[in-house]
């Protein structure tokens, strides 16, 4: 488990994003490099939307881990911007 991560979620294993972590490492690390950097939106932008035809796209579970991540970042951020991925994502399930 990443501790950085663990810390955000204050401590609340309930949240931490098994699936995601388990089944693609990579990119939870990437997820985690890039956490807090001008290239964390981009690259979970381009993890959820493709132009390639041959990707399958990600498990249910594991895409659920990915949206719960963006919005803890943004929720995290200093200042929103309003016209955000999560914002976005947010103003849609309204």
């Amino acid at each position: 488990m990443d501790t950085k991560l663990l810390k955000l979620l204050n401590g609340n294993e309930q949240n931490y994003p098994h699936a995601l972590e388990g089944q693609f490492p990579r990119v939870f690390e990437k997820i985690m490099e890039l956490w807090n950097t001008p290239d964390f939106e981009h690259y979970m932008v381009d993890l959820m939307t493709t132009t390639r035809t041959n990707r399958e796209g990600f498990p249910r579970e594991v895409a659920s881990d990915i949206i719960y991540l963006i919005m803890l970042h943004e929720r995290n951020a200093a200042s929103a911007d309003d016209h955000s991925w999560a914002k976005v994502l947010r103003d849609d399930q309204a």
